[in-house]
């Protein structure tokens, strides 16, 4: 790996310190939030605030318009991961949380599916996308199908739009899904 990739992982790791998670979470929040009442939901002092501020504005996590702070597409994507490995800022934070995992859930599938054209576009030179699409539909309709044979193992209950872990799920061995 080059010097410059390393300087920016490094970047990236010595920039997600808690402080600066105070602060992304407190923009994701509120979408949209002036300088003094991000530094009243956060607490942190001045100088360590302004510290935060500079290098998540650096690193394109955060950006000033007018004078209103706002996540970029790469701060959502850092805090959506944040969320999906279970961060919380407050217990307010439950009442979302099983919206907030479908949510997360469905970009990152959707992220790799976008890697996956990406490479695919590459390696072939073109993709019909309304194939694609189809395709994509008819897969869906597969995984419910898949979702309903668990339910009949009684690994899973399916009610009311929800999918519910039974207690054999505990014995549930990912990795034998695939042998």
């Amino acid at each position: 790996m080059n010097d410059k990739k390393q300087d920016i992982i490094y970047k990236i790791f010595r920039l997600l310190r808690e402080n600066v998670i105070k602060i992304l979470m407190a923009i994701r929040e509120n979408e949209k939030i002036k300088w003094k009442e991000l530094q009243e939901i956060t607490k942190l002092s001045t100088a360590t605030f302004n510290r935060a501020l500079s290098a998540l504005k650096e690193m394109h996590f955060i950006k000033k318009e007018r004078n209103f702070y706002k996540l970029t597409w790469t701060g959502k994507l850092v805090t959506d991961g944040l969320l999906l490995l279970g961060w919380r800022m407050a217990e307010e934070m439950e009442k979302v949380e099983d919206f907030v995992a479908e949510e997360l859930l469905a970009k990152d599938i959707v992220m790799a599916v976008i890697v996956l054209l990406f490479v695919s576009i590459k390696r072939r030179g073109k993709l019909n996308i309304e194939i694609f699409e189809k395709e994509m539909e008819k897969e869906m309709e597969i995984l419910k199908d898949i979702l309903k044979e668990y339910e009949k193992d009684g690994y899973i209950e399916i009610k009311d739009g929800w999918v519910y872990a039974k207690k054999k799920m505990d014995e549930f061995d990912i990795s034998k899904i695939f042998p």
